[in-house]
């Protein structure tokens, strides 16, 4: 099942079967990346809210979000590392082989640090005034940027990304945006146009960015939109609750 599939991939979560799957399932499976995005979201909330019970907003904050790098074995954040180390780098063919290498570089731990931190303090404020129902909707937004991404920007090279791309057409993209709306609208109300926004917005300013740097986009670049349009998105709901 394609949204299995999905979920096994983007996360560390014991999910039943590890049969190698096909390019084609590969890529239909990207229609379900936000729905994945809901399960994490769902997850985060309960954790919250329990946490809630027993700590202030900061240490709340804090292990929300340890729990959110572990649940998706920093995945995202590996891949944001390396497509900032690549982007600091030399011409084309120098960034490709930077994003390539596992070490990661100044640039690399620079953009770690900055979204880690203000995944904490963005975490903390919303907790603070008790607007939790915004720890759902982001890891949807922050996977829907990753399916636009993919289907709207060419691949840099054979890689996965490439496979990934190959079978993700407009109905996986209809689907993805269908559920993120969804919950958008269930979860923020009319409040979440301008995440929605910020999240497209980020999808589009990045994929054209990669596409720029380094001829489009592998699978760190998605992780990288991913990681960036979480934290955008996060900020974005701040500024909504304090509106």
């Amino acid at each position: 099942m394609s949204f299995l599939l999905a979920l096994r991939f983007l996360s560390i979560l014991p999910i039943p079967g590890g049969a190698q799957a096909t390019e084609r399932q590969l890529g239909r499976s990207t229609a379900w990346y936000p729905l994945v995005g809901l399960i994490f979201g769902v997850l985060l909330f309960g954790w919250v809210y329990a946490l809630t019970r027993v700590l202030s907003a900061l240490p709340a904050a804090f292990l929300c979000l340890a729990a959110w790098v572990v649940i998706t074995g920093a995945l995202h954040l590996d891949g944001l590392a390396d497509s900032f180390d690549g982007l600091g780098a030399g011409d084309r063919a120098k960034r490709l082989a930077v994003m390539k290498d596992s070490r990661t570089g100044v640039f690399g731990v620079a953009a770690l640090v900055l979204v880690l931190i203000g995944k904490f303090a963005l975490l903390s404020e919303l907790i603070g005034v008790y607007r939790i129902r915004g720890v759902i909707l982001v890891p949807v937004l922050g996977r829907w940027s990753m399916l636009l991404t993919i289907f709207l920007f060419p691949t840099a090279g054979m890689g996965l990304a490439s496979r990934v791309k190959k079978d993700c057409r407009l109905p996986q993209l209809l689907v993805g945006t269908l559920v993120t709306v969804a919950a958008a609208w269930i979860l923020v109300g009319i409040r979440a146009l301008p995440a929605l926004a910020v999240a497209a917005a980020t999808s589009a300013g990045m994929g054209w960015l990669f596409r720029a740097k380094v001829g489009g986009c592998t699978g760190d670049c998605y992780g990288a939109v991913c990681e960036l349009s979480e934290v955008l998105s996060l900020l974005m709901l701040t500024v909504l609750t304090h509106r």
